[in-house]
């Protein structure tokens, strides 16, 4: 049976050949159109196919008709356009350009939070610390922490120095100084403290620290961490020769994105990162057998937070060499496709729920811009001119009713903002410019409560764009995202 076709795909004045997994869903189609045209996932639209319908996020791409369609030369059409920058009605003044007393103002006064002093080679630790500051849950649950400043060496220490940092972030004025939280990273986990040839401190792994706190806090507060931040994983294994199975259960902090030569979107990276291959005993042969499978998603955190795994160990260079490949990846990411049965069970009633609201969203601002249509063209005939008047009621008392049921007629769900929907939204974002992990520099990007971003670039915080954030996919030499960090969107 066909698994892949090719098929044209026009956009605009372009066609595109787009390879298609059939057995791929909806959102993955997508997904690779967005990484073909930059076109947000959320905006694209694509038509043509069985039944005359839009394609629907979760439809089976094999039951589309794709392959007949295909065979005959006949192309999809999308719909949709890439986001646009207005030009601004003035010179914008970057912060970094301001005085010193300037910055700190705009610093109190438009919710920047200060930067973090590199020590020396010290922007993985300080990028890691940003993007986990952007965690509320984890800023609540350090806050209640109670190791004390006296915590003398392991986990109990770094956990209590990264609860005073945070502390320090929250009330300073300007750039803070993480030496203590630093000086304990280097004692409890040694590798983080190597120098150089010229006494100065090596440049290390953004993902590595990013590890190496994650551990921390799952050994001083393990309950709170795993609400945050762990992925429940059950891994579904079997072996061809024997047929024998095995279950795993696990948790897991991080979501892993494997990049490929065929990989353009992280949703792309996700399905072969779960694929799984491996030699187990199997117990019928009495012997080491290869087992395959796949392993899904059975618990979702508050927090997802997710890998692209650009670097691997070179051996003729004997060091971590880069993937430059550019991978895009959402604002809104759904992971619904990644789950098992019993979690999508789970999911739907949100998700209904979810639907339900923005299609009476929609229809509200339709009412409401026909409504202000109809104001205009009252005023424009004569506004107060009672045949007018009365042949605009007739006419208002004649159409059907668009509204939807009043809000104060709907049932409030006891579990009001604790269901997830499997939508996850994106917080922060830790990027790596360079060819190697142990070189280069490493930065922070983190969304405000208004939307907009902020890069931590060190000490210097940096205003940008949901834009500029979403041109850090990769494929040059700039600054491009290595691990993602998602809010999940509750109803």
């Amino acid at each position: 049976m066909t698994t892949r076709v090719t098929i044209g795909v026009k956009h605009g004045k372009e066609t595109h050949d787009v390879d298609v997994d059939l057995d791929e869903s909806g959102a993955t189609f997508k997904a690779r159109l967005c990484s073909l045209t930059n076109v947000p996932i959320e905006r694209i639209k694509v038509t043509g196919l069985k039944g005359g319908r839009p394609l629907a996020d979760d439809a089976d791409m094999r039951t589309q008709g794709v392959e007949a369609l295909a065979r005959r030369g006949k192309k999809l059409l999308m719909l949709g356009s890439a986001a646009t920058l207005a030009k601004p009605a003035e010179e914008v003044a970057f912060l970094e350009d301001l005085p010193e007393g300037e910055r700190d103002a705009a610093n109190a006064g438009e919710g920047y939070r200060p930067g973090l002093t590199n020590l020396g080679n010290t922007c993985y630790a300080n990028s890691v610390v940003q993007c986990l500051y952007a965690v509320e849950g984890l800023r609540d649950s350090l806050g209640g922490y109670a190791g004390g400043r006296d915590a003398r060496g392991g986990t109990a220490a770094l956990t209590t120095a990264l609860r005073d940092l945070f502390g320090d972030v929250k009330t300073a004025k300007d750039t803070v100084m993480p030496v203590r939280f630093l000086n304990v990273l280097r004692q409890l986990y040694p590798q983080f403290a190597q120098h150089g040839p010229q006494g100065v401190p090596m440049q290390q792994d953004a993902e590595e620290c990013w590890s190496a706190v994650m551990h921390t806090l799952a050994t001083e507060q393990p309950e709170e961490t795993r609400r945050l931040f762990g992925i429940g994983m059950r891994r579904e294994l079997r072996c061809a020769a024997t047929n024998e199975t095995r279950v795993e259960d696990s948790v897991e902090y991080t979501f892993k994105c494997n990049i490929t030569i065929e990989v353009n979107h992280v949703t792309e990276g996700f399905k072969i990162a779960l694929n799984d291959t491996r030699e187990l005993r199997s117990e019928v042969l009495g012997a080491d057998a290869v087992f395959e499978g796949q392993s899904k998603i059975s618990k979702l955190p508050d927090y997802l937070t997710t890998q692209l795994v650009r670097f691997y160990y070179k051996a003729d260079i004997r060091a971590k060499a880069k993937i430059l490949r550019a991978v895009t990846f959402p604002i809104t990411l759904d992971v619904y496709e990644f789950c098992t049965d019993e979690l999508k069970a789970e999911l739907e009633p949100a998700r209904k729920l979810k639907l339900k609201r923005e299609d009476d969203e929609a229809l509200k601002r339709v009412n409401e811009k026909k409504a202000a249509l109809e104001d205009v063209g009252a005023t424009a005939s004569g506004e107060g001119d009672a045949s007018t008047d009365g042949a605009a009621t007739a006419a208002a008392a004649s159409e059907p009713a668009t509204t939807s049921e009043p809000a104060s007629m709907e049932v409030v769900d006891p579990l009001e903002g604790t269901r997830f929907t499997g939508f996850f939204d994106l917080v922060s974002v830790l990027t790596h410019k360079g060819r190697s992990a142990d070189s280069g520099h490493y930065v922070s990007w983190v969304k405000k409560d208004d939307g907009s971003w902020t890069e931590f670039d060190d000490e210097t915080p940096i205003p940008r764009t949901e834009e500029d954030v979403l041109a850090l996919k990769g494929g040059g030499d700039h600054h491009m995202s290595y691990i993602l960090c998602y809010k999940a969107r509750k109803i």
